[in-house]
């Protein structure tokens, strides 16, 4: 049931405020949440790494909410056992909220 909500949130929000918006980024998030979840990480990556492309676009690299952004990317590539992708974006948020 609260997939096909999540979904409508994204289409919303892109409809009403624009794809780049923050809070697009916000609803997107929770869908890459959604299917992580669900264990259906290869749905959930591309919006994962949509998510940390507008946060960089509007908020910026060093931005807390980049920060997290990336934070879950590493994360859902370390449940897909993908370490040498989780790494890097790992260190880029210690480095960034070490500043």
């Amino acid at each position: 049931e609260a997939l096909p909500l999540a979904e409508r949130v994204v289409r919303t929000r892109e409809g009403v405020l624009g794809a780049e918006h923050p809070d697009t980024a916000t609803a997107v998030r929770n869908l890459a949440s959604l299917h992580r979840a669900m264990g259906r990480y290869d749905e959930a990556l591309p919006l994962a790494e949509r998510v940390v492309r507008t946060c960089e676009g509007v908020l910026g690299a060093e931005h807390p909410d980049t920060a997290t952004a990336v934070n879950n990317l590493a994360s859902l590539h370390q449940a897909m056992g993908r370490y040498v992708e989780a790494l890097p974006l790992a260190e880029r948020v210690v480095r960034t909220r070490e500043g």
